[in-house]
Order: structure tokens, then C-alpha cells, then sequence
């Protein structure tokens, strides 16, 4: 079941990849032609979370979130993900929200967007 969602997240990666390639503020590391991934995973269920920063592929990535957050239990899904950027979990009123942007503040607000009251509990970028 896992392995099903982090196909279908790597599909959905590629398909967001395709359609935001047009962005102009690329970090460093996107600038120098280097793709870097960062992943957040988080479970409802025991309210842990597990991540990955600077990963050569979105499937290494979503690999590590993954184990990351199973070594606390069950109920693991990824909230959020950036290639080239941050990405960044909130919870608030019993909710939560993954968000990412290409700078720490954007991916924030983002994620902040998705739930009422929250605050932001991870946050990770690449480079």
C-alpha cells in the first residue's frame, strides 16, 4: 500500500515538475543543474513525523520520510515535498497541512494556508 502512494506521489511529482518548470527563483543547487529532494512524512495516528533533505531522487526521498516516521508507528503518509526548494508541515484544530515553496517563508505560509490556528512544526529545505 505504501509503495502504491510513493508511485503515485512520483507520478504527481513529475506532473508538478512539468508544469511549474517555468519558475523563475531557482536556490544554488537547481542554478548549478543539481536536483535535490526534501520529503515530509507525518502520522495522524501517533503524531510523529519523519523526513529526508537533499536526496538525489523524489523515490529515495519518499523512502526515507517514510522509514523515518514508521519507526514511531503506524499511519505514516507524505505531507509535503520540494525538489529545489522547502517544504514545511503545520498542524492546528485537529488538521494538517503540508506545504512547500522555492524559500523557507513561501513553504511556511503554505502550509500555514491549510489549517486554522496552526503552527508550523516542520520545516526543511534543500542545499
Amino acid at each position: 500500500m505504501i509503495r502504491q502512494h510513493i508511485y503515485t506521489l512520483i507520478a504527481s511529482a513529475a506532473v508538478g515538475a512539468a508544469v511549474l518548470g517555468g519558475a523563475t527563483a531557482l536556490s544554488p543547487a537547481a542554478q548549478a543543474g543539481a536536483d535535490y529532494f526534501t520529503v515530509i512524512a507525518y502520522s495522524p495516528i501517533t503524531g510523529y513525523s519523519g523526513w529526508a533533505n537533499n536526496a538525489t531522487s523524489m523515490e529515495e526521498a519518499a523512502h526515507i520520510a517514510l522509514g523515518n516516521c514508521q519507526l514511531h508507528g503506524d499511519g505514516c503518509q507524505l505531507t509535503s515535498w520540494a525538489r529545489n526548494g522547502c517544504a514545511a508541515l503545520a498542524l492546528g484544530s485537529g488538521r494538517w497541512g503540508g506545504g512547500w515553496a522555492v524559500n523557507a517563508n513561501d513553504a511556511q505560509a503554505d502550509a500555514l494556508a491549510k489549517v486554522r490556528s496552526g503552527r508550523v512544526v516542520e520545516l526543511h529545505c534543500t542545499g
